[in-house]
């Protein structure tokens, strides 16, 4: 698999003591004068400047105040990745793996993910450890893969907290560590990551790593469901069957986003209405139920549930 970068347009902080036009460029950007911002990022970018190239790249790239125009981009980004500015050195990796600069290929990327991802740069951590797991443009090496995923994820890496997590998991290029997947994946499903949240509900699933609670199991099944991974509305069948299914006792009940009635009501359902309670808390069970045949959670009032 090859990963793509996704950077959008970063804007650097400018400083107060030097290159006052970088900084006039990025108050132009940012009252959207973008023909201005270009003026006065070319006029820095001219003298050497770094940010202020690779911020010039970025609007030549998209056609931003500027005429589009690729190979334009492509040397303000090689003089500022020069100029040890990171992210403009994984946004020439990024133009190398695309294959949109000619004569250049995957070896060439790993060359500036390298050198960025040795200054700290976790995006080209990441990038790099994809590479070395999967042996494009450099030979596969699970071992390295699995330091630059857990650089990546110790700053706070989504995606790489996710691989490291399913390294530790598998004993691929670390030893097996179920809790040390464990807490990777619940630094990631925490923070959106639908296939961490997946990964985390097996685990709790399966009693690995942490003890065997199939409540949480549904529950980050549940949630990576409604993320859009597609396997975990698979996997949530087996858990959802080791609990107790109960029925909605009213005619109409609302069906909370946290327990109260001052809270939003997702949905409502009927009597006699299928669901699974996964916790209690001051009179509220939280609860699995389904929504048009998708998976959904929320919360309902106890005495409304039998």
């Amino acid at each position: 698999m090859r990963a793509k970068f996704f950077l959008g347009m970063v804007l650097l902080a400018a400083s107060t003591l030097a290159y006052a036009d970088y900084g006039a460029g990025l108050a132009e950007f940012r009252q959207r004068n973008f023909a201005s911002a270009a003026y006065e990022w070319r006029k820095a970018a001219e003298q050497g400047e770094g940010r202020s190239q690779f911020a010039l790249g970025q609007l030549f790239e998209n056609g931003t105040g500027v005429r589009k125009s690729l190979s334009k981009a492509y040397k303000w980004y090689r003089l500022s990745a020069g100029n040890d500015v990171l992210d403009a050195q994984v946004k020439l990796a990024e133009l190398y793996l695309s294959g949109k600069v000619d004569g250049r290929d995957a070896a060439d990327a790993v060359e500036w993910l390298e050198r960025a991802a040795q200054s700290g740069h976790a995006g080209a951590q990441f990038q790099l450890g994809l590479m070395y797991l999967e042996g494009f443009g450099v030979e596969e090496d699970a071992v390295v893969a699995a330091r630059w995923f857990k650089q990546a994820a110790d700053q706070g890496h989504i995606r790489a907290q996710n691989n490291i997590g399913s390294l530790y998991e598998n004993g691929r290029g670390v030893e097996q560590d179920f809790s040390r997947a464990f807490d990777y994946f619940s630094q990631a499903a925490r923070q959106g990551d639908a296939m961490a949240q997946n990964n985390l509900g097996a685990l709790y699933a399966r009693g690995r790593g942490v003890e065997a609670n199939q409540a949480w199991a549904v529950f980050w099944f549940a949630t990576a469901s409604r993320n859009g991974n597609d396997m975990a509305k698979t996997n949530i069948q087996p858990s959802l069957s080791r609990l107790q299914n109960k029925k909605i006792a009213g005619a109409r009940v609302n069906i909370r986003s946290a327990p109260g009635t001052d809270n939003t009501r997702l949905a409502q359902l009927a009597r006699g209405a299928d669901v699974y309670v996964l916790g209690e808390s001051e009179g509220w069970s939280q609860i699995y139920f389904e929504e048009e045949g998708e998976p959904a959670l929320g919360w309902v009032a106890t005495r409304l549930i039998y």
